[in-house]
């Protein structure tokens, strides 16, 4: 029973860890493509973008690496697997935070105005605010994601630690009795 549990959760944990994997890059093409729009302009690139960007290249370097050790993952490897998803639960909270205010602050289809001098005049210049809408969905979806795979390695943990218990008392269960049986048969032996 374990053994299918271990399996299932195995093949539930690879699902969102490609899921994951393609919201990081998701939120990578659309922030790039935010950024790059600002600075073709010549506008200042907002820090907290800028962050949200390098989370989002950890949180997808992390997906991919998880990726390819899940299926052989030791004991070590789940510890650490549940410790970096709590990292990037974390990252994606962060993120979601960082674009929240935009996100909610916008009316009609585009980010606040930036306004830009060109040709002797100040021309609005408007971002698409889909973009940071996005990246702010893939930001809280992540949240959820991270935190369903941290739990995944952890129950694969606990399973494995029962198992290895289990294993240890039956063996030292049998050894024991091979021992009371010698023992056993030595006493009549004697008789």
């Amino acid at each position: 029973m374990d053994v299918l549990n271990e399996a299932l959760l195995k093949l539930l944990s690879l699902t969102f860890r490609s899921i994951q994997l393609t919201l990081s890059l998701v939120i990578i093409g659309c922030m790039s493509q935010f950024l790059t729009t600002l600075s073709d302009h010549d506008l200042l690139l907002p820090a907290t973008h800028v962050a949200v960007l390098a989370m989002s290249g950890v949180a997808a370097v992390w997906s991919f690496s998880a990726l390819l050790f899940t299926c052989c993952a030791g004991k070590l490897m789940l510890e650490l697997e549940t410790t970096l998803d709590v990292v990037c639960v974390g990252l994606s909270i962060a993120q979601a935070a960082m674009l929240s205010w935009e996100v909610m602050c916008t009316r009609g289809e585009f980010v606040r105005r930036y306004m830009v001098w060109v040709g002797g005049r100040w021309v609005g210049f408007l971002p698409e605010r889909n973009l940071v809408k996005t990246c702010f969905g893939c930001a809280v979806v992540g949240v959820i994601l991270f935190a369903a795979t941290g739990l995944m390695s952890w129950a694969v943990f606990m399973i494995r630690r029962r198992q290895e218990r289990h294993h240890h008392h039956h063996h030292h269960g049998d050894h024991h009795s091979d021992h009371h049986s010698d023992h056993h048969s030595d006493h009549h032996g004697h008789k």
